[in-house]
């Protein structure tokens, strides 16, 4: 995500408490739903490469897993983050037509909706599936793709 990427060259101090310090994320829905997380917000793999971004303002819980003395950095690193998440030059916009899909991946896109204008109709429907499983099934078709070639 560029957002994270300007991030770290801005501030890598910044990246780096919010690369290697775990949030916790809490949502507590309708019937019984209590989702649960306690992940950094910036997920790097072994290697430094981006994994994951996990953002999402209204379900942070408490921070505590960040030692008191760098609390404070921590936070404006958050703050700063946000402020690079809202950034127009960091957003890509456009409308779909009846008919077509988005798909997402969700812990590498920042995605939303803009306002609804009011006239005409709108209908959106969500779908959530696990990486891996979607993976295997395009790994199957595109198996399927080549043997009937030969």
């Amino acid at each position: 995500m560029a957002g994270a990427a300007a991030l770290q060259a801005e501030n890598p101090e910044g990246f780096r408490l919010l690369s290697s310090h775990a949030a916790r994320f809490e949502y507590a829905g309708s019937s019984g739903v209590r989702l649960q997380a306690k992940r950094p917000m910036i997920e790097l793999g072994p290697d430094g490469e981006l994994i994951c971004i996990r953002f999402n303002n209204r379900s942070l819980a408490p921070t505590v897993d960040v030692p008191f003395a760098e609390m404070g950095a921590y936070y404006a690193a958050y703050r700063r983050f946000a402020e690079l998440i809202e950034d127009p030059s960091f957003e890509v916009t456009f409308k779909l037509e009846p008919g077509q899909a988005f798909i997402v991946d969700n812990t590498r896109v920042m995605h939303a909706r803009k306002a609804f204008s009011g006239t005409g109709k709108r209908w959106l429907q969500g779908c959530y599936a696990d990486k891996d499983g979607l993976l295997s099934t395009l790994a199957a078709i595109e198996h399927g793709f080549k043997e009937a070639a030969e």
